[in-house]
């Protein structure tokens, strides 16, 4: 053997064994991020391998921006911890997942610990199974505060790069980069994805529900259609263990964007729905079983809109005064003002906080963020009327899941701060819907020839 030979394979020995330490010393430090970068990176090179050059560099660069920034926040919160606290969090919020998950841990692992935490640990408020995969995890690799939130940022990116994926082939490059910038960069959902909070991993599950509702279509072969519905199923469910009121998302959602979108690709089924909807509401409606329901679920969301006004920071008002000084008052708020407490809830739930009442520089830091989402959201109808001209099931079904997570929120809210974090539940819905907006728009402007003309593509790339 050469000696050039040798020293060839002792440099490449030499790097494994350094390699191996470092990776060896950042598990140490922190397993979660050891364990869940290459996800990202993984799946980044699955979603963008089959791209064009420019539009690749455009998706990579992106992405690596997103990743570095977020675990650069991340970095910073560790590093400018309080030492007199065990751990750093970015809101109050996040204390009680890291407290209430470590405690299920420890419970779990016959660690002893005070009755106090135990009480707490089992409490009904709060509950979701995302405590217990976190209790999972760090049974597994240890306690992780701080790889928690990397965690997270792997949830939220894994969401956003799937959804991507889906969008891409129907909506185009342009519309699904502008939709993968708005998702990656929004202040709000930037704050919220690396937070220790349960939203990432709502709207991952929300990401995989969506994806089985498509393919109950889609779905080259009847088995394939078959797992697709048990995994819609599944979804469902897990989507209502990490957050209340998930599986009402999931079921309207699902089944009014199949309906609509079977619907729109047949022009006679389109006309029959179009005649019998209105017929069928109408007569819903005249049910005084059906007017009993929707009367209680209206007082239940004037009752919770109430918990949300009275709790701390900033809120807003939509019922009258005397409803908010009786504790349970709502329960006997006659129809009439039922009615005018929905459409209420609807408008605030797009137009607040309003630019006039802001109360706080972070108000005031934020109304930039509220224009943008105000823009947004004129451009999702356009977006909706493009989308069920390009591919009316998947348009169709962002279009559902959207509505019907708006409608939960808005019916429910009354914090400011609680809404915005709560209205970037719709935003991965809608992002896709605005930039395919942004295209169709500027293309009328320029009056450029409209791409929905040439044949239908929902399946590969352009």
């Amino acid at each position: 053997m050469s000696l050039d030979t040798r020293n060839a394979g002792s440099r490449v020995a030499f790097l494994a064994i350094a390699a191996g330490g470092l990776l060896g010393f950042a598990y140490t430090l922190s397993p979660l991020t050891v364990l869940c970068l290459p996800v990202i990176g993984l799946l980044a090179l699955r979603v963008g391998r089959d791209l064009g050059q420019r539009e690749r560099q455009w998706f990579f660069a992106l992405v690596i921006v997103a990743i570095v920034l977020r675990l650069s926040a991340i970095a910073g919160l560790f590093l400018w911890a309080d030492d007199a606290q065990p751990y750093a969090t970015f809101f109050g919020d996040e204390q009680l997942f890291k407290n209430r998950s470590m405690w299920m841990r420890n419970i779990g692992m016959g660690m002893p610990i005070s009755p106090a935490d135990i009480i707490y640990a089992v409490d009904d408020v709060g509950e979701s199974s995302y405590l217990y995969v976190l209790a999972i995890l760090q049974a597994l690799v240890g306690a992780a505060p701080y790889g928690v939130h990397v965690l997270n940022t792997t949830f939220y990116a894994a969401a956003v790069l799937v959804l991507y994926r889906l969008v891409r082939p129907a909506f185009g490059g342009v519309a699904s980069l502008a939709g993968l910038g708005l998702l990656l960069f929004l202040p709000s959902l930037f704050v919220w994805s690396i937070s220790a909070l349960k939203e990432p991993l709502y709207t991952l599950v929300a990401v995989g529900e969506l994806w089985c509702a498509l393919y109950v279509i889609r779905g080259k072969t009847w088995g394939r259609r078959v797992a697709a519905a048990a995994g819609l199923v599944v979804g469902a469910l897990a989507l209502d263990s990490v957050r209340r009121g998930g599986l009402s998302v999931a079921v309207l959602g699902a089944a009014g964007g199949l309906v609509l979108g079977v619907a729109v690709a047949g022009p006679r089924l389109l006309l029959a729905m179009a005649v019998t909807t209105p017929v069928i509401a109408a007569l819903a409606l005249s049910t005084p079983a059906v007017q009993e329901r929707l009367l209680h679920l209206g007082r239940m969301s004037a009752n919770y809109h109430i918990g949300h006004v009275v709790s701390l920071g900033y809120s807003y008002r939509l019922i009258e005064p005397r409803y908010y000084r009786e504790i349970g008052g709502a329960v006997r708020m006659p129809p009439r003002e039922v009615a005018a407490y929905a459409v209420k809830s609807v408008a605030s739930y797009v137009v607040q906080p309003l630019p006039w009442k802001a109360e706080s520089r972070a108000m005031l830091a934020y109304l930039p963020e509220q224009m943008l989402w105000l823009i947004v959201v004129a451009l999702v109808p356009i977006g909706i009327l493009a989308g069920l001209r390009r591919d009316p099931l998947l348009a169709s079904l962002l279009a559902a899941h959207a509505g019907a997570v708006m409608m939960m929120v808005a019916l429910t809210s009354g914090n400011i701060g609680t809404l915005i974090r709560h209205r970037g539940l719709a935003l991965p819905y809608l992002a896709w819907l605005a930039g395919l907006g942004v295209c169709e728009f500027v293309r009328v402007m320029t009056a450029a020839p409209s791409p929905f003309s040439r044949s239908r593509s929902s399946h590969g790339h352009r």
